[in-house]
């Protein structure tokens, strides 16, 4: 029985990896608790990628466990690790499935309500993330510029500096993320002529702006 649980022990491993990349960081790269506006930014973005995400894990677990049943006394363990690698792949592109295509409803009416509500539901996250990125450029400017300043008169170090340059860095990674998403979504509503669109493209418009002026924060951190 021993024997049997330790050559499982690949896929709980494999699992509890794959469930730790959906935990929410709540401190900076400096150790420092996320602000609010942050803690959005990181909440909306995990928002448009946890489809694909618990695609994998669960597609990893179910045919990892397949796997560790099919693959004998001799090779159960190898057979858990070589299903949950298959199901994380075929996982995730289950999740994409059920992100991006459309559902089947009983009626053309029942669809349209549906899209609608997606739209509005859509739009106003973006909304949302948009205000969370110009607060999050904001905050990352002041703090860049307060520390360069502290670093010269010596009452700040230069791996602090580093060390907020990095969150700076994060964030706006995850801008980056938002934007990218944001052209899709827009570009899915032109097609659908649904006029959520121009609500959408003001959100990508705002998110580019704010990504901009981090950027140029950025720029101005000497280097290491």
């Amino acid at each position: 029985m021993l024997a049997r649980l330790s050559r499982c022990r690949p896929l709980a491993l494999l699992a509890a990896s794959l469930l730790l990349l959906q935990a929410c960081a709540t401190t900076n790269a400096g150790g420092e608790p996320l602000s609010p506006a942050q803690q959005q930014l990181r909440s909306q973005t995990e928002r448009f990628n946890d489809t694909i995400a618990t695609g994998v894990v669960i597609g990893a677990v179910a045919l990892g466990l397949l796997g560790a049943l099919l693959g004998g006394n001799n090779s159960r363990g190898q057979g858990a690790v070589l299903g949950a690698a298959a199901g994380a792949a075929l996982g995730g592109a289950a999740g994409y499935y059920i992100a991006t295509r459309n559902e089947q409803f009983a009626n053309r009416e029942q669809a349209a309500n549906a899209r609608i509500s997606a739209a509005n539901r859509e739009a106003n996250d973006l909304e949302r993330t948009a205000l969370a990125a110009e607060q999050v450029a904001k905050e990352n400017r002041a703090r860049l510029t307060q520390l360069q300043a502290k670093v010269r008169a010596g009452e700040a170090t230069a791996s602090q500096l580093r060390a907020q340059a990095q969150t700076a860095q994060t964030d706006l990674g995850l801008m980056n993320e938002a934007i990218e998403h944001s052209r899709k979504v827009e570009s899915a509503m032109r097609a659908d002529g649904a006029p959520q669109a121009a609500s959408v493209a003001d959100s990508r418009k705002r998110m580019e702006d704010a990504a901009r002026e981090l950027q140029g924060a950025l720029a101005q951190v000497p280097a290491a």
